[in-house]
């Protein structure tokens, strides 16, 4: 059986993920608006041969809309883990840390002088 704290968790969790991604969504449409203003303004730029900096709005929109992208993927990657490694070093062995199984070569010149002599 489930109990109603853990019911309640995981609703939770589905509203907050909701929310990130409505968060996102919102953000998305404020920098495509953004960026269709500011097309429009250098057109209407391009032909009155005027060079003026784009309007503060624009700038002030995309920012917003980026801000609220970048908070809702760093809220969506979950909770931050210390910066030391030793509580999570600890736990493991030597081997295990230094294991990297990319570096592992076996087909070298080894093999083939081996079987020269």
């Amino acid at each position: 059986r489930i109990s109603s704290e853990k019911k309640k968790a995981a609703f939770t969790d589905a509203e907050h993920c909701t929310m990130q991604r409505v968060q996102a969504a919102v953000g998305l449409l404020l920098m495509f608006h953004s960026l269709i203003s500011m097309q429009h303004f250098r057109s209407f730029a391009k032909a009155t041969e005027s060079e003026e900096s784009p309007p503060l709005d624009i700038i002030v929109e995309c920012l917003i809309g980026m801000g609220l992208c970048v908070l809702a993927v760093i809220s969506a990657s979950g909770n931050f883990l210390p910066i030391k490694a030793a509580p999570y070093a600890a736990k493991m062995s030597y081997e295990t840390i230094g294991y990297r199984p990319d570096f592992a070569i076996f087909n070298h010149r080894g093999k083939t002088l081996s079987q020269i002599r």
